[in-house]
């Protein structure tokens, strides 16, 4: 079983929705929502439903496919080292929370989150988290590099 928590930078009006439709897929064992700090939390079975999938079905039911919404997210993985990646020149918020997505999709990265203030676009920090077992320090060097020239 696989534990996820996505913070979303949106004011969703879709919650109902969500709480019904997420335990209705193949793989989901437990949804929870705060919708106070529109966090969502699911328990899944990767053998059954991917990571990539689960993410695209909340997505899809909170009609935010076309708006890059995922500003944090947490794999709840007990094996992780932390480390800051610096933006130098953001574009925008969206290409942000772009990163963000691509991190959520990246074996090993367990977890991020962006103290970002709206306003100041360089030197943008971006906290992760990461499996040493999966990824080394090069790789996120490489993974950060990448990052700053997308």
């Amino acid at each position: 079983m696989q534990k996820l928590t996505l913070k979303l930078d949106c004011s969703v009006f879709y919650w109902k929705d969500l709480i019904i439709y997420l335990p209705s897929l193949k793989g989901v064992i437990l949804v929870k929502i705060d919708k106070n700090n529109s966090n969502i939390y699911v328990e899944y079975d990767s053998n059954i439903i991917s990571l990539k999938l689960l993410k695209y079905e909340i997505l899809y039911c909170l009609n935010l496919l076309k708006t890059p919404s995922i500003i944090g997210f947490d794999k709840h993985s007990a094996s992780m080292i932390s480390k800051k990646i610096v933006i130098k020149d953001l574009c925008c918020e969206y290409c942000l929370k772009g990163m963000i997505e691509d991190l959520l999709e990246t074996e090993g990265i367990t977890s991020a989150y962006t103290d970002f203030d709206y306003i100041n676009k360089k030197d943008v920090n971006i906290y992760i988290t990461y499996d040493t077992n999966l990824l080394s320090l090069q790789q996120i060097k490489k993974i950060e590099m990448l990052l700053n020239n997308s």
